[in-house]
This record gives C-alpha cells, structure tokens and sequence, in this order.
C-alpha cells in the first residue's frame, strides 16, 4: 500500500514547492534556540518574488514544551517559512508569544538588544518584542501600529517572528507557528502572514 502524503507533502505539490536538503539551523534566533537544531523537511517555494524556503523544524530543548504551557501541542517541532530580507534596516527584531519563560528570554539577550514596551497594549500582552537597540524607535512605532497589532491578535495560529542580519550575508526573516501543521489552511495561513510581513519588514 501506498504511503499517503503528508500535510506538508500534500501543499507543497499543490503549490509549486520542491524538495530540498538545505539546513536552516542557526539563521535566526528561533533557530538556535535549543541545545540541538534539526531541520526535519524542508522545500523550496516563492511567494510573489520571493523565494521562501518551508520547513519543519525540531527544537532539541529539554524544558521547551513546559515553557508553551503543556497545551497539547508538540512544541519542539515548529513549522517555519524562512526569507531573505534586506540587510540593514532590522539588525535583529524578535516577536514570540509570552509563554516562554522570562528566565528563558533573559538568558538570550545580548547587549544590543533591548524590549521593546512601546507597542499597542493589546500586543503587549500576548507577545514579547526584542529590537536591536540600534533601530530606532520611531521605526518601531511605524511598524507596530494598532492595525498590526489587531491582525496580529487575529490570526487563528499563534504567529512568531524573527528578523535577523548576517553582516555580508544578508538579512532573513522567520515566520513561524508552534508545531506541525494540522491541515492544509495552516499552511495557507502561514504563507499569508509571510507575505504581509515581508511587505511590511522589507517592501
């Protein structure tokens, strides 16, 4: 008998997306957030004039799953679309939801960074902003505005965000939802939100 494809397996054909060996481990700070990074699948695709890559991705952390609050979702695995961004506006810009632990967020940030309190209440309450502290805060203000925040609250999955820079080697953003993919409208909404805050991050 015949293995029925995936979920993933199933949208990436019905999307144009092929088959790749490339690793994303260690692109962004999601990604090199455990003691061990595997990239489980991963495919090549584009969105509009962006090639994206998507990807199933474990996070080999012994205390992830209790910091995204035992909810029933295997929260070592991520599903992710990685895209290049341009280099230099967004040194680093972190967006995850609040249930990971403070001690956890501490430990990770470096001196260039900084919270961001700045950012609509509603917002502020689910999610936690990092910024490089060399972006200033009106660009902050001009991004995380009360139209973002409320798509942003909206969205049936929680959406998590990282933009980092690789200086010589481009910039790369991440978007992501905790887990695999339940269905083929995950994925569809994963690459909408893709495509809004890629035009937005880098227009």
């Amino acid at each position: 008998m015949t293995d029925l494809p995936t979920e993933i397996e199933a949208w990436t054909s019905a999307n144009g997306f092929s088959g790749t060996e490339e690793e994303i481990g260690g692109t962004t700070p999601l990604l090199r957030s455990g003691v061990l990074g595997t990239t489980d699948v991963v495919y090549r695709g584009r969105i509009e004039d962006r090639e994206v890559l998507l990807a199933e991705f474990s996070i080999g952390s012994p205390d992830w799953s209790d910091q995204f609050g035992g909810s029933g979702t295997d929260s070592s695995v991520f599903t992710v679309m990685l895209t290049a961004v341009t280099e230099g506006r967004w040194p680093r810009l972190i967006v995850h939801p609040k249930r990971l632990s403070d001690h956890h967020w501490i430990r990770r940030l470096v001196r260039a960074d900084r919270e961001v309190d700045d950012v609509p209440e509603s917002l502020r309450e689910e999610y936690r902003v990092i910024a490089a502290t060399s972006i200033p805060e009106e660009q902050l203000r001009g991004l995380f505005t009360d139209e973002l925040a409320g798509w942003w609250l909206a969205q049936p999955t929680e959406v998590i965000v990282d933009v980092e820079d690789h200086e010589g080697h481009g910039g790369y953003m991440t978007v992501a939802h905790p887990g695999i993919a339940g269905d083929s409208s995950e994925l569809d909404d994963l690459l909408a939100q893709t495509s809004h805050l890629a035009q937005l991050i880098d227009p």
